[in-house]
């Protein structure tokens, strides 16, 4: 997403965190998983009609009557909370009609893992998406089943839930099943990726992912953590992956920029350098 979207999005989630956060003493909080079924519905219906997504995004329309159509379309079909996210989001401004689409699927998200924070998992809920992803990744015939367009949604789901129940935290298999519907965004693998990253965003933290040949005790990944926080200058939560197909060493990736000191690159540049 360009600026005005990032900040659109910025925005709305602002709004997502201050509907479904709980205060002391509240009993009954905001049914976030109820709050991520409508967001999803909502970019559902802007997805399969461009005409409501141009209107609700058409930035010749001041903001106030973007909210009120929103309001007549939805307000009887959503939950008020999900409402008030909604219409925070059509009041902003968008670098493209489909960001808004892309954004409050990403919110839907996000409430989900409100979900896993009261249950304390949001961590768990994390790992889980990571390892998932790494899964997918070395089994093409699964992957192949999740990303099949021509098997059903339901099909797609129960495989998942066999899978996952049981053994994963139930947000996790909320969003693999969510991931495995969100064709638009890339193969289930990525998506599984981009959700754990979500979550780690919520905690505050920024993903390095690690590629290592050998595992690696706890005290070497803390320190490779701290060395890895103070380079970027933020706190980093690593996620550590093992492929022996580096021979040793370690590889380092956050977000675009890739810190790769395996021995295989090491071979790699050897070798060039005995061609030249």
């Amino acid at each position: 997403m360009e600026g005005a979207s990032r900040h659109g999005l910025a925005t709305a989630r602002a709004t997502l965190d201050e509907a479904t956060a709980t205060p002391l003493g509240v009993v009954t909080p905001v049914d976030a998983s109820r709050v991520a079924d409508d967001l999803r519905a909502v970019a559902d219906l802007l997805r399969r009609e461009p005409t409501v997504r141009r209107a609700l995004t058409d930035p010749g329309a001041p903001p106030s009557a973007r909210t009120e159509l929103a309001a007549r379309l939805l307000g009887r079909q959503l939950d008020a909370v999900s409402l008030r996210i909604v219409q925070t989001a059509v009041s902003a401004r968008w670098s493209r009609p489909v960001d808004l689409q892309y954004a409050l699927l990403e919110l839907s998200v996000e409430a989900l893992l409100v979900e896993a924070e009261r249950d304390r998992a949001l961590e768990e809920v994390e790992d889980e998406l990571f390892r998932f992803a790494r899964i997918l990744g070395q089994n093409p015939q699964l992957a192949l089943a999740l990303t099949d367009p021509a098997a059903p949604a339901s099909v797609k789901n129960a495989l998942l839930a066999r899978l996952l129940s049981g053994r994963a935290h139930p947000v996790t298999l909320r969003l693999a099943q969510q991931a495995a519907a969100d064709r638009i965004h890339g193969d289930v693998e990525r998506r599984l990726s981009d959700f754990s990253r979500i979550a780690a965003a919520r905690r505050g933290r920024v993903v390095a992912i690690v590629r290592t040949a050998v595992p690696l005790t706890d005290e070497v990944i803390a320190r490779l953590g701290a060395a890895i926080s103070r380079y970027f200058g933020r706190q980093i939560q690593l996620q550590v992956d093992l492929d022996p197909d580096l021979l040793g060493g370690v590889v380092v990736k956050v977000g675009d920029e890739v810190v790769d000191g395996s021995v295989l690159r090491r071979l790699a540049a050897a070798r060039r350098a005995l061609l030249r």
